[in-house]
């Protein structure tokens, strides 16, 4: 858990600091334009820490002003669009974006920014909107059969060494998520939203370690009006996923959950929610009357019962705290794999300045940790009749998603598991590196 709280801990810390620094630049800049109403460099430079300290519309009063002063001022008012657009008035933006480029007098940097942004930002005024992420590449892993540190197992309590150590491979791998939210109109913004998760793996040296997975979930969102919150809105759902290890259909699940979510402003917002899930897992050929996937799986056929608050607070305009907690009881027909399973996620996102300047989107640096306790009810008897397996799982590393384009760019990923278990069939470490082009539409 210290990993989780200093991530955490850094952006809280390094956070106020740096807003200090910026708000007393914001307090001097104020008092420049507000002498020199002229100055436009001073004006623009305001805007930029305005926007850092996510003051939008002090930025936009500004803006305002120049426009009034000379409404011919094209970058006032590509900037005066994107502030908009951090508000969430998606119609008011794209009508400033599309003036601003309209008049052609701005330079190839600002017109490749409104370029990259706009489509964006269109989309959202629309009543039905589809949005497409695609991810491919390659992914290296130092234990890509997942085998236990130090080879040994045991088997009815009896300790066992294996000569068959972990096995590094390279696989290839493809994304694809797609999102999909259509309006039924109203002033409250209802709409059904829709997720579609499409994942694959074709290991080069392991082909009983490839999967495939399919997942979708879908339902309505419907506003609550007139709450002390900005946005209130409750969403049932339904859910399902299919997926395959090596040729075989491996797991299928199938559910249904429903969650509230309360905005704090346009930087804020935490959902708690609840959801159950059915699931079949292929059992494979018995061994002694018991399947050995209900033996040596985290997942067996059974049900899932889980609840879970998460939530998002942006820093500042360039800083995001992302996390999620999460409780899972699952109820096996095997009864050795019932389990309560507790599971902690925390992310910073870094929006940074691509390395050139024709690139018009910023990139992300987003370093994270999860942490998964993982306790069975009852021992497994054809492992350890006398122990109860428990787990306590580490996952962290740093993601990296760099656009080149509107359309085209890259991202990649540095992380290393542990999985430390009272039972040594299931301690493992594994590191892994992927790194490919990603294509959005």
């Amino acid at each position: 858990m210290k990993l989780l709280g200093g991530l955490w801990l850094a952006a809280s810390f390094l956070a106020p600091a740096l807003a200090q620094d910026i708000r007393a630049e914001r307090d001097q800049l104020a008092a420049r334009i507000q002498a020199h109403p002229e100055d436009y460099d001073a004006t623009y430079r305001f805007v930029r820490v305005t926007t850092e300290l996510r003051d939008y519309e002090a930025g936009i009063g500004a803006l305002e002003r120049l426009l009034m002063f000379n409404p011919q001022l094209s970058r006032a008012r590509k900037e005066l669009g994107f502030l908009y657009a951090r508000l969430g008035a998606w119609e008011v933006a794209a009508e400033h974006l599309k003036a601003a480029k309209a008049a052609g007098d701005l330079d190839p940097l600002q017109t490749a920014q409104i370029d990259a942004q706009l489509p964006d930002i269109e989309k959202r005024t629309q009543t039905s909107r589809l949005s497409v992420r695609m991810h491919v590449g390659l992914r290296g892993q130092s234990n890509a059969n997942y085998f236990p540190v130090g080879n040994l197992f045991q088997v009815g309590g009896i300790g066992l060494a294996s000569n068959a150590p972990a096995k590094a491979d390279l696989n290839s791998f493809q994304l694809i998520q797609a999102a999909h939210e259509y309006e039924f109109g109203g002033q409250r913004g209802d709409r059904l939203e829709t997720r579609i998760t499409g994942y694959a793996t074709q290991q080069f040296n392991l082909p009983q370690y490839s999967v495939m997975l399919f997942s979708a979930t879908t339902g309505p969102r419907f506003f609550v009006p007139q709450t002390v919150f900005s946005n209130l809105s409750v969403r049932p759902y339904i859910t399902g996923a299919v997926s395959m290890l090596g040729s075989n259909n491996y797991l299928n699940t199938g559910g249904a959950g429903a969650s509230v979510r309360a905005g704090f402003g346009p930087d804020a917002w935490l959902e708690p929610g609840a959801e159950w899930r059915g699931l079949w897992v292929d059992p494979g050929r018995n061994v002694f009357g018991v399947p050995p996937y209900a033996t040596l799986s985290t997942l067996a056929t059974g049900d899932v019962v889980t609840g879970y608050v998460s939530g998002s607070y942006r820093v500042l305009d360039g800083v995001r705290l992302d996390g999620r907690v999460a409780y899972s009881r699952a109820n096996a027909g095997y009864a050795a794999q019932s389990s309560d399973q507790v599971d902690v996620q925390t992310m910073v996102r870094f929006e940074v300045d691509p390395p050139h300047p024709m690139i018009a989107r910023r990139w992300t640096i987003a370093p994270y940790a999860r942490f998964t306790n993982l306790a069975f009810d009852t021992a497994n008897i054809l492992v350890n009749p006398f122990v109860a397996r428990h787990d306590t799982a580490w996952n962290y590393g740093v993601m990296l998603d760099a656009p080149v384009t509107d359309v085209f760019g890259f991202a990649g990923n540095i992380e290393f598991m542990r999985n430390d278990s009272n039972i040594p069939n299931f301690k493992m470490h594994n590191v892994a590196v992927s790194f490919g082009p990603t294509a959005k539409f």
